[in-house]
């Protein structure tokens, strides 16, 4: 097909969007202000929710996640830690909250089980000796980085250009239809013509939207922040078993542990602080489930901004974590579709979904495959696309070796290495 599409946002949705809008034949043109995946994709928990989560007060959100949990369980293994999760209850009133959540979690046919505390209890010894119910979900740590490298090696074998370092500064739009982008590289500014334009520029979407004259959906940008100790407290994914809250989640990621999150309102993605006070409530909420990280060195507090869909309460935990994709010709902008809501977690269903908006809009039809992601570093050596094959061989030399966990960092660190700015993409 000849339309030309850009995508707005290297995040995990726009490498999705653009590998599956160039799988359907579309010339697509990828643009990320920095490096990929270097905001709200790469500065989560690093988790693939299971959706237990959010059974009891977002099913759709629930069932996305245990849909793409399994998808991506088969497609990128490699990229996954099979640790589980587990929801801890440590008053009676989450003991209670513990029959809700098996309740929701067979609503959305996510597996749950009750497991004995004894047995939990000498698996993880660091969890406090207060737990009175223990269930057991599909929750999984994922390398998001390396995962998100791997996508990006498909959109770039699927024919997608991906360019970084390369700002979309304006979207222009001619007569209420969106015709291109201004774009800024290098110290240099120009302008290219595009016959479908999709914003996934996430927490920064409303920025944009305003800079270009153009009116945004309703988007409530929601802060979360993350505290990293020094040290691994446990094997498996940690949730409290009540509403989701602040400081309820524990992840064993690599040899540190993370501690997650909080939920406030912000008004510039690119402004925010985090606030001494949430970050002690945090590490309080997190002593509960587990008191030796009192003990451990916090290394650093990390923080993004997600672009929730608004609810119009106002409220972050009430808003639910499912997506939208807004097609701007309900305001008479025709040419633009905005990409809200959804997590790391759906990141591939959402870029499926807005190639198959795309596709509505041109009339074409389009029978979506899943990439084999755990195949697609090597392929993409051989596809001739990697610009380094020095950096990849150099990893792939450590398999079977004391330091094989440098392996696959390696080779996404190739794969990031044969993208650049549109000057030298274009």
């Amino acid at each position: 097909m000849s339309e030309r599409i850009a995508v707005i946002g290297g995040g995990i949705t726009g490498l999705f969007s653009a590998m599956y809008l160039a799988q359907a034949g579309f010339e697509t043109s990828l643009f990320e202000k920095g490096e990929l995946v270097s905001e709200t994709s790469d500065r989560f928990h690093g988790m693939i929710h299971s959706g237990a989560r959010y059974a009891v007060n977002d099913q759709v959100s629930a069932k996305e996640c245990i849909s793409e949990n399994r998808i991506l369980s088969k497609i990128a293994s490699s990229f996954l830690d099979n640790s589980d999760g587990y929801f801890l209850a440590m008053t009676d009133q989450e003991a209670e909250f513990g029959d809700r959540l098996a309740s929701g979690c067979r609503a959305a046919g996510i597996p749950c089980t009750e497991e004995d505390v004894g047995e939990f209890l000498s698996m993880e010894p660091h969890v406090s000796r207060d737990l009175k119910r223990v269930m057991k979900v599909p929750d999984r740590v994922v390398h998001a980085f390396d995962f998100a490298a791997a996508v990006a090696a498909e959109a770039r074998m699927q024919g997608a250009a991906i360019a970084t370092n390369t700002e979309v500064t304006r979207i222009i739009a001619s007569e209420n239809a969106v015709t291109g982008l201004e774009l800024a590289a290098s110290s240099a500014k120009s302008r290219e013509n595009f016959d479908l334009v999709v914003n996934a520029a996430g927490p920064f979407t409303w920025n944009l939207l305003r800079e270009s004259n153009i009116p945004s959906p309703e988007i409530m940008p929601s802060l979360g922040s993350m505290l990293v100790y020094d040290g691994r407290v446990t094997n498996s994914v940690l949730n409290r078993m009540r509403m989701p809250s602040d400081g309820d989640i524990i992840v064993p990621y690599g040899s540190s542990s993370i501690l997650g999150t909080i939920a406030t309102v912000v008004e510039d993605a690119s402004n925010y602080t985090v606030d001494q006070e949430d970050i002690d409530s945090m590490q309080e909420e997190g002593n509960r489930m587990v008191p030796l990280l009192g003990k451990m060195p916090l290394k650093r507090v990390y923080s993004s901004v997600r672009p929730l869909v608004s609810d119009g309460s106002g409220d972050p935990r009430s808003a639910s974590r499912s997506f939208d994709i807004f097609d701007h010709s309900r305001d008479g902008y025709s040419g633009l579709l905005t990409v809200t809501g959804g997590k790391y977690t759906t990141g591939r269903i959402i870029g499926q979904e807005t190639a198959r908006k795309v596709c509505e809009i041109f009339g074409t039809n389009f029978n979506p495959r899943n990439p084999e992601l755990d195949t697609s570093f090597q392929r993409f050596r051989d596809s001739g696309m990697m610009l380094n094959k020095d950096i990849y061989d150099m990893a792939k030399s450590r398999s079977g070796t004391l330091d094989a966990e440098r392996l696959i960092p390696g080779m996404a660190l190739a794969v990031m290495a044969s993208v650049g700015n549109w000057r030298s993409v274009k």
